[in-house]
């Protein structure tokens, strides 16, 4: 499963985390991510893939300020997961994960001093999606259940709205609770014959809200893995 990693700041800048190479945050001219601010040491903190655990790791760098992390002083190399909030001096950034096709742009919306999660709701277009408060979009690249995978891998719960061209109003909607497929509705359909609907022609435009009430409908039954297996094989005979 592709996943890209991204720390967007304060100021609604994203960097994009390559797991092939470390980076460092400082002052000094050379550094990764140059932090012009009086309270950054000249080589202050750093981040890096450690693969035998899939996860970023910081570590501060005998700085003088320390580092945070979640608000906890950063004492040993500590793990950075989806959501988690780093400072640096006076600099905040927090790390976002993103599936295949999503659009790091609609991650200024979730800039760490902002918390604007609120839901797409009737007569909204796809063109209002970030000034809602997406938590990210974006293109569907790889399918419905590449998606989905996306969402299993990394335990999101919130919900998935997936939008044609056809029409601005038409929404295909998936909710997750940590990663399990529970809901689906597309117009009049709900549950596996929705997913699978969705699946065999999704839209081409996604947006995914975090953190929205779970829905009290609990239209699909079983694990994340079972679900996806079955809409595939659903897929699978419908093609033969």
């Amino acid at each position: 499963m592709v996943v890209d990693y991204y720390l967007v700041s304060a100021s609604r800048r994203a960097y994009r985390l390559k797991i092939d190479r470390p980076y460092i945050f400082g002052r000094e001219e050379g550094v990764d991510i140059v932090l012009q601010d009086a309270l950054v040491s000249r080589r202050h903190a750093e981040m890096r893939w450690q693969s035998q655990h899939a996860c970023w790791v910081l570590t501060d760098l005998k700085s003088r300020n320390g580092v945070l992390a979640n608000n906890q002083r950063v004492s040993e190399p500590t793990r950075i997961d989806d959501g988690c909030q780093i400072q640096i001096g006076g600099q905040v950034y927090r790390m976002h994960l993103l599936p295949p096709g999503g659009d790091p742009g609609s991650l200024g919306n979730q800039a760490p001093q902002i918390s604007t999660l609120e839901t797409m709701g009737p007569g909204f277009n796809l063109a209002d999606l970030s000034s809602q408060g997406a938590t990210f979009t974006g293109e569907v690249t790889g399918g419905l259940l590449d998606l989905l995978q996306f969402f299993q891998t990394t335990a999101k719960s919130g919900r998935l709205d997936l939008v044609g061209t056809n029409s601005a109003t038409a929404v295909n909607s998936v909710w997750m609770d940590k990663g399990t497929p529970i809901h689906a509705s597309t117009g009049a359909l709900n549950g596996m014959d929705a997913l699978v609907a969705i699946a065999t022609n999704p839209p081409p435009r996604f947006a995914f809200h975090a953190d929205v009430v779970v829905s009290s409908q609990r239209t699909l039954q079983g694990s994340a893995a079972g679900i996806l297996m079955e809409v595939a094989r659903i897929m699978d005979e419908g093609t033969k």
